[in-house]
């Protein structure tokens, strides 16, 4: 829709408004309260508990409207569903019928009517009959009172009569022109309300993410934790090794950071004599964007005094099952895939290059027209109805699925352009068909592997595996027996990760990326993987058996790190030196009263991190962080 049109369309709903107003009529009515939601009486309709001329009372904004003459059907939408309402130019009256028909989409309005069945079965609020009413000055719209199922009627009008209806909000711009399901990324992210409007999926997606959050407090509550709320502006940030952002305190005349971690402060609180604590709070990393980053993201962290990583591991296990039996009682997950997008690239590029060939033919051919001709362009035209299919970017099964669907799709149509093109030499390429199906058939081929299917089980107990054992499955038995310039080598030449080492990385960030790059995206199905590397994590105990490793888990499901636990450490002079180490020489980075802290002694303890918006994305099965994050971080226009 056009600037121009918008503009049009929002003089003509202030023209209605204004028209309202001229009538006596409040568009803006705050006195209305529906006595049910909608999906309330629409299942209690369906179920038989509401029988069929039961008088009910609902609001919501109106997402639909079809005018039939002489009357009229809405759909009324609040955040539990919809329900449609049927209004009657007979039996509302000529007065309330015109006001009735200044409605817009987009509006919210409260209704009162009985419940019926219309002939197409659809489960309706018809709108009830004109009752009398107590005089009125002329012209003065009244407050309704709160409706009920008793008869009473739910707006005083400005007449001697009163609607059945009563306008509560009047929007005054259009709602988007894909209404029903709002596609535009941008948009969708930057105008999030839209997006909650227009893709009920997307509203459910929330909901299920606060019925998450709701069920992890709920869990450590009945385990005895507290909660806890410590600062998120700090004069040192730190708990982890990521870029702060800076800001001033007027006040106090000093720089502050907003932390990137809470775990110093939880530590502190252990000290204290708070023995099992946890908080959900905000982190801010002034570091990239990514499908799997935002700068401000919700992180859970636990610690329990006198326990250890394995009781952690237990803690993490029964959480993430106990959480995620709000979205899939059977403890299984059946997006856990979210490969959609891979799904869509291969298919688009092997329509792509079946599109741009059978383009440049009817180029070349345009002057001799013949079968072929006419064949090409048909198959130009299946092919652009294809591709809109795989532009989507929102998908309601798992990609496996579309993923079959597109090869069943996209092979014909490769076997129909080659046999239109086979006698044909593209000038571009004497070559023929052989420059242009390899393309194709790698994608097709890429498309094959992805129809896969790929079901999470959390079933306990899950699976438990040492960072060495595993790198030592992918990269050879004696990778840690050779030297550390073999093992840069082997990394760069035999397990092609040159792309993925930085000539400066030290031996343990070597064995790093061998690990995120060929090992962590296999772990599909949970698994703990126990024992990492010392340098990777400077706040856990080391391994008693193995003293180059920590006493740490990673807990990795469908190919990436969900939640870290550690053996915390406790020993305040073997933490000094280890976070002296990490700070660098730099003392102004140094948390000393943390480190004074740990001096009054701290009890061994557990702990572990968990990113509220990655568990959100593996449970709900979203690509990207921003589909789990009502309002994620952009650019400013």
């Amino acid at each position: 829709m056009s600037a121009e049109d918008t503009n049009s369309l929002i003089e003509q709903r202030k023209a209605k408004l204004t028209a309202l107003r001229a009538k006596g009529i409040d568009p803006f009515q705050n006195k209305f309260t529906p006595d049910r939601t909608c999906n309330d009486a629409r299942s209690g309709f369906e179920s038989g508990a509401l029988p069929e001329g039961t008088k009910v009372s609902v609001a919501g904004r109106i997402t639909a409207h079809r005018e039939m003459g002489k009357s009229m059907f809405i759909d009324v939408r609040d955040q539990s569903g919809r329900i449609q309402v049927y209004a009657q130019k007979n039996v509302l009256g000529d007065e309330h019928w015109h006001t009735f028909t200044h409605l817009d989409l987009g509006d919210f309005i409260g209704v009162t009517g009985t419940l019926f069945r219309t002939k197409t079965g659809e489960p309706s609020i018809k709108l009830g009959g004109v009752e009398a009413a107590p005089s009125q000055p002329s012209g003065v719209a009244v407050a309704p009172t709160q409706p009920s199922g008793d008869g009473a009627s739910p707006l005083r009008g400005g007449c001697a009569s009163q609607p059945p209806f009563t306008i509560l909000a009047k929007a005054l711009r259009p709602p988007p022109a894909k209404w029903h399901g709002l596609e535009d990324t941008e948009i969708r992210y930057r105008q999030r309300y839209l997006d909650l409007i227009s893709n009920p999926d997307v509203k459910d997606v929330f909901l299920k993410r606060s019925a998450i959050v709701h069920e992890i407090r709920s869990f450590f509550h009945s385990r005895g934790y507290v909660e806890v709320e410590t600062p998120a502006m700090q004069a040192i940030p730190g708990g982890a090794a990521a870029q702060p952002f800076k800001t001033f305190h007027n006040a106090l005349g000093c720089e502050f950071y907003l932390r990137i971690a809470l775990e110093l402060y939880h530590k502190r609180l252990l000290v204290g004599g708070i023995d099992k604590l946890f908080e959900i709070g905000k982190n801010f990393r002034n570091e990239g964007l990514s499908p799997r980053h935002n700068p401000e993201f919700t992180m859970l962290e636990a610690y329990q005094a006198f326990g250890d990583y394995e009781t952690m591991m237990e803690t993490v296990e029964s959480l993430i099952v106990h959480v995620a039996k709000t979205v899939c009682p059977n403890n299984q997950l059946k997006f856990p895939g979210v490969r959609h997008s891979r799904v869509a690239r291969e298919a688009l590029q092997a329509l792509v290059y079946c599109w741009s060939i059978l383009n440049r033919f009817i180029e070349s051919a345009s002057k001799s027209p013949g079968a072929e001709l006419d064949s090409a362009k048909s198959l130009l035209s299946e092919l652009f109805k294809v591709r809109d299919k795989y532009n989507s970017s929102r998908h309601d099964r798992p990609h496996w699925e579309i993923a079959r669907e597109a090869l069943d799709e996209i092979r014909p149509l490769f076997e129909r352009t080659k046999a239109t093109l086979k006698n044909w030499t593209d000038p571009d390429h004497p070559t023929g068909i052989s420059s242009w199906c390899p393309q194709v058939e790698s994608h097709i081929a890429a498309l094959e592997k992805l129809t896969a299917e790929i079901i999470i089980d959390l079933k306990q107990p899950w699976k438990r595996a040492k960072y060495k054992d595993l790198v030592r499955a992918v990269a050879g038995n004696d990778w840690f027996d050779v030297t550390p310039q073999e093992r840069r080598r082997r990394a760069m030449e035999d397990l092609k990760l040159a792309g993925d080492i930085a000539k400066g990385y030290e031996d343990f960030e070597v064995t790093s990326a061998v690990f995120e790059k060929l090992i962590e995206p296999t772990l599909i199905q949970p698994t703990f993987v126990t024992h990492l590397p010392k340098e990777l994590v400077p706040l856990a105990k080391l391994s008693p058996d193995d003293p180059t490793t920590v006493e740490v888990f990673e807990c990795c499901i469908n190919g990436q790190e969900i939640s870290p636990g550690y053996t915390e450490q406790n020993d305040p002079i073997q933490q000094r030196a280890t976070l002296e180490h990490q700070a660098g020489g730099e003392q102004q980075k140094l948390d000393e009263d943390f480190l004074v802290a740990l001096e009054h002694g701290m009890p061994p303890a557990g702990g572990i991190g968990i990113g509220i918006d990655r568990l959100c994305m593996m449970l709900l099965g979203q690509e990207s962080i921003r589909d789990v994050i009502l309002f994620p971080q952009l650019k400013p226009k």
